[in-house]
């Protein structure tokens, strides 16, 4: 796999900036209905940031305006379906003024099941970092697949029944496969950077306990990560034996 190279992705500054004007332009489309809150009405849709997608109609780009940052991202985006076990659609939207990435169980676009959606204001703060060589990209990604995974390989009810209140078991497992994932591409690319996505999830730790919004608390967030990328480290695992394996995790943690 290319890992996503920020120089091929930013190299001529175009990402950020194209990103509204392909929204603007026809390159979106509208869901046939209101995105869907998974499976429960009173569930926000679930997120890297806890924020949610809303309204009957959500602006969508299949392309992020600039075609080397796209065929980085299809390449990438390929490696985590087969890693996975699903072909969720992926799209950008327009995240306003709450940077967010989302999963979904409807399928927006492409064959699914499912679709990512990832916020062109959460995919511009990223690509900005300066450092990091687009891989906390990747861990947003596999985030919201390791969301997908959990829909289709029955971990939605089993992680509910772990804290009705909160979303927090659902986040955590998630977290734990994005790290499963980034042990899995560390074997290929030695200088891929654990902090750097441990720096991002511990900002996006919250302590609202009772909050439906609640995914774990800053250290949570980072453990189980951490942990997820500890056991792809020991190799050979596929996504059913670490989807076991976190959702294990939590289940004592819970």
């Amino acid at each position: 796999m290319k890992t996503l190279n920020r120089r091929s992705l930013l190299g001529t500054g175009l990402v950020a900036a194209a990103l509204p004007a392909a929204l603007a332009t026809g390159a979106s489309a509208r869901p046939a209905g209101p995105i869907c809150p998974l499976c429960q009405p009173n569930r926000s849709v679930l997120g890297v940031n806890g924020g949610a997608a809303k309204g009957n109609a959500v602006r969508i780009a299949r392309s992020s305006g600039d075609a080397e940052t796209d065929r980085f991202l299809g390449s990438a985006l390929g490696r985590l379906s087969g890693t996975f076990r699903v072909s969720p659609g992926f799209a950008f939207y327009d995240d306003g003024t709450a940077p967010n990435a989302v999963a979904i169980r409807e399928t927006l676009l492409g064959n699914g099941p499912g679709t990512v959606l990832m916020g062109m204001k959460l995919f511009g703060r990223l690509m900005a970092r300066t450092n990091d060589g687009g891989i906390t990209v990747i861990a947003v990604c596999a985030h919201e697949f390791g969301h997908i995974h959990q829909m289709y390989a029955g971990y939605e009810e089993p992680l509910d029944r772990l804290d009705p209140r909160t979303n927090r078991p659902h986040e955590l497992h998630a977290d734990f496969l994005a790290g499963y994932y980034l042990a899995l591409r560390k074997a290929e690319h030695r200088q891929l950077d654990l902090r750097e996505v441990g720096g991002i999830l511990h900002s996006l730790g919250d302590t609202a306990f009772t909050s439906r919004q609640h995914h774990g608390t800053p250290e949570e967030r980072v453990g189980a990560l951490s942990a997820g990328f500890e056991f792809g480290s020991r190799g050979n695992a596929d996504i059913a034996a670490a989807a076991r394996a976190g959702f294990e995790l939590i289940r004592r943690n819970a």
